[in-house]
């Protein structure tokens, strides 16, 4: 009863608080802003500039559509992953605060395993991350219906509401190791503005994969964040790539899903879904462990 009560004092405290709402999808508004500027255009007319050169004879129009719809499927796959993390880091900078505002020395030396408000945090964090996730897939598929797109098969769905638990729970995991070293609103507040610019980087969502400098790539592809946006965007475009490149090689339907971070290579090989998944399980795992570990060293005594 007590943990269900945490958890419910802590979504209450995100959702009536509507500055907590709007920052933690400030992410989410900037890359919609950068879309609808410039890089979805830019994007877009790369799909195009390959199939004029490539594709042999093509319906211009139709192409342009198509690479649209394609474009806007991968961008939603970003916006996905990184709510995921920036949900859950608002939801877990309440712990935060309440070490700064002094709550959490009263709540610690209540009658109560420490392990208790510990898992208030993070299954609230997880509770809301998929919420906020899902809502957003439903907003991006009616957006996608509006624009003459196609909807995703029911299987899709379920595969995209799987890898959604799994990101939100590999970013709340996350983002609760990165909270336990610090201490104070102000600069948890800093972090999270650092966490927020850097979340559409390390998904390769400003800057497709193959813009990226080598060892840039390199360095991400060892980040849990990539592969959760790959294992999104594999679902999210697959049915879109087979109509935007119809009649093309597979050579260059490979080449472009490389480039824009749908599929990971490290070296002449492909990682595949199951490595990915389990990458973002495991993950998730060892910082959860590894929070544990400081959570039981933490001394929180009232100031």
């Amino acid at each position: 009863m007590t943990l269900v009560n945490l958890i419910k004092r802590n979504i209450l405290v995100y959702s009536r608080n509507k500055a907590n709402v709007f920052f933690s999808l400030l992410s989410m508004f900037i890359i919609i802003g950068l879309m609808a500027i410039f890089l979805g255009n830019m994007n877009a007319d790369s799909v195009v500039d390959l199939l004029n050169q490539y594709g042999g004879a093509r319906d211009a129009a139709a192409d342009q559509d198509h690479a649209e719809q394609l474009v806007l499927l991968w961008t939603l796959a970003g916006i996905i992953v990184v709510n995921s993390v920036t949900i859950t880091l608002t939801m877990v900078g309440f712990m935060v605060e309440d070490e700064d505002q002094q709550r959490l020395s009263s709540f610690y030396v209540a009658p109560v395993n420490r392990a208790i408000f510990v898992l208030g945090y993070i299954l609230a964090a997880v509770i809301m991350g998929i919420v906020i996730c899902l809502f957003t897939l439903g907003v991006g598929e009616f957006y996608v219906w509006l624009t003459g797109g196609a909807l995703l098969a029911m299987e899709q769905l379920l595969q995209i509401l799987l890898y959604i638990i799994l990101n939100v729970f590999m970013s709340a995991s996350m983002v609760f190791f990165i909270a336990n070293f610090v201490h104070s609103t102000s600069a948890f507040s800093g972090l999270s503005t650092i966490i927020g610019t850097l979340v559409g980087f390390l998904s390769a969502i400003y800057l497709p994969m193959g813009m990226l400098p080598s060892d840039i790539q390199n360095v991400l592809k060892c980040l849990p964040l990539l592969h959760g946006c790959s294992l999104m965007r594999n679902v999210f475009t697959e049915t879109a790539l087979q109509t935007t490149f119809k009649d093309c090689p597979n050579q260059l339907i490979d080449g472009y899903k490389e480039y824009m971070g749908i599929t990971i290579h490290w070296g002449d090989q492909i990682i595949g879904s199951q490595f990915q998944v389990a990458f973002l399980l495991i993950s998730g795992i060892i910082l959860i462990i590894m929070s544990a570990l400081i959570q039981r060293k933490r001394n929180t005594v009232v100031r």
